[in-house]
């Protein structure tokens, strides 16, 4: 059985930084909780390496090209500089006009080195549009202004906001969503299976319950959820690492039933049982389990991380880097994770080019979980388009469960040029 204690130790040690106050594990450790003065002082820390830019770097314009329900962020400099980043599929036909009427006008004629303060007051002061919609936007906008920085820097866009401390990434295979739920699970293992051998990957995470978000207690099929944990131990064996989702299915007492049947299997965490804003149900949760607790995809302001942080609601925190805004408000979130001696997992959503986004952000992530999703290289746009790109150094491969971060200039990726002339100029 994995210890909590034993769990978290080793986050201390990620990209060698000291805890800078005690963890407040509720197993054995009494209700201790951090002093909210450490994370303040924390969240009050810069992000971006400005010294890196002795030079102003002048945003000359912001563009959304869109193709249908897929759309593309460019961004150039006054001295000519480039960066691109391919949005999420939130963005969509209704949500665009806000990146159009809100972002651009606030970067535009903006110094690229003030992006900390940029994305901090476009974020905290939209109190009408706070939100995931939102986010992805702000999100879709940095990547493409740390890709154009980190051209001009010729570094990495992770080395733009952190020293390298993992250089190589170990995967957990988190996709197959509708087939875990919906399939019989000997069959919906047969397919993560297959990915297995394409991958090696030596981490899986499962499906839990409905996936309703409504703390329904019901499942696909009486009794599905218990029969795939323990399928899925039979099927993969001692060694794989095995976790799970509830996508807030269950209740206090049902996430608890399951919770132990988890750790009767020795799973690696469980994550979001219950609904994702359920913060007391989830603490009690966490309270009655030894299983690790992982959660916060859904989450959007940095006020509600410091809480799930300060009362330990998780031990892992797994803020999503478009659902969340980016890179620089992830890192802030891994700072003060790292403070509390906890661990983070930045999430994934299936849009864009997630995989180089959380390749690039794990690369200088502190405190990082041992493993970190993926959902496979053949990223398709919001059309449903293969997204052609080709790493600038390292070929884009999974050896032994593990791939190695692009090191090329910015995101570390090149978009096929015939692909993005396929989007035009979106209109306000």
């Amino acid at each position: 059985m994995v210890s909590r204690r034993d769990f978290m130790k080793s986050a201390a040690l990620s990209c060698g930084i000291s805890t800078l106050a005690p963890s407040s594990s509720s197993h054995g450790m009494g209700q201790q909780k951090i002093d909210y003065a450490t994370l303040d002082a924390v969240l009050k820390q810069p992000v971006l390496k400005r010294e890196l830019f002795p030079n102003p770097v002048i945003i000359e314009s912001v563009e959304l090209l869109r193709d249908r329900n897929n759309f593309i962020c460019r961004v150039r400099s006054s001295d000519g500089a480039e960066g691109i980043s391919v949005g999420h599929p939130f963005i969509g036909k209704q949500s665009y006009p806000v990146f159009l009427n809100r972002l651009v006008p606030a970067f535009e004629r903006q110094d690229a080195r003030d992006l900390d303060r940029l994305i901090y007051k476009v974020s905290e002061s939209s109190v009408k549009t706070q939100g995931v919609p939102l986010c992805v936007q702000i999100a879709t906008l940095e990547f493409a202004i740390l890709d154009m920085l980190g051209n001009i820097a010729d570094k990495p866009a992770g080395c733009l906001i952190g020293d390298i401390c993992n250089p190589d990434v170990s995967i957990y295979l988190g996709h197959h969503l509708a087939s875990f739920r919906k399939l019989e699970p000997q069959r919906s293992l047969e397919l993560m299976q297959e990915d297995v051998q394409r991958t090696s990957a030596k981490a899986v995470k499962l499906r839990a319950g409905r996936g309703d978000n409504l703390a329904s207690d019901i499942d696909n099929a009486p009794g599905r959820t218990e029969k795939l944990i323990r399928m899925a131990r039979e099927v993969f064996g001692d060694q794989m690492v095995l976790m799970i989702d509830g996508n807030g299915s269950y209740g206090v007492d049902e996430a608890i039933r399951i919770g132990k049947i988890l750790e009767e299997y020795d799973y690696y965490f469980y994550e979001e049982p219950l609904p994702w804003d359920w913060y007391e149900e989830q603490k009690q949760v966490e309270a009655a389990l030894t299983i690790p607790m992982a959660g916060g995809e859904e989450e959007f302001g940095m006020h509600a991380f410091r809480y799930l942080i300060g009362n330990e609601v998780f031990q892992i925190v797994q803020p999503d880097l478009f659902y969340f805004g980016g890179m620089i408000r992830t890192m802030k979130v891994a700072r003060m994770a790292q403070a509390a001696g906890l661990k983070i997992t930045p999430h994934i959503s299936g849009g864009g080019l997630g995989y180089v986004y959380m390749l690039q952000m794990v690369s200088v992530c502190p405190a990082a979980a041992e493993y970190h999703e993926f959902k496979m290289f053949e990223t398709k746009d919001a059309n449903g388009t293969t997204i052609p790109v080709e790493s600038k150094a390292e070929t884009f491969q999974s050896i032994n469960g593990v791939i190695k971060v692009p090191s090329g200039s910015g995101l570390g990726v090149t978009i096929d040029p015939d692909y993005i002339k396929t989007h035009t100029p979106a209109a306000r």
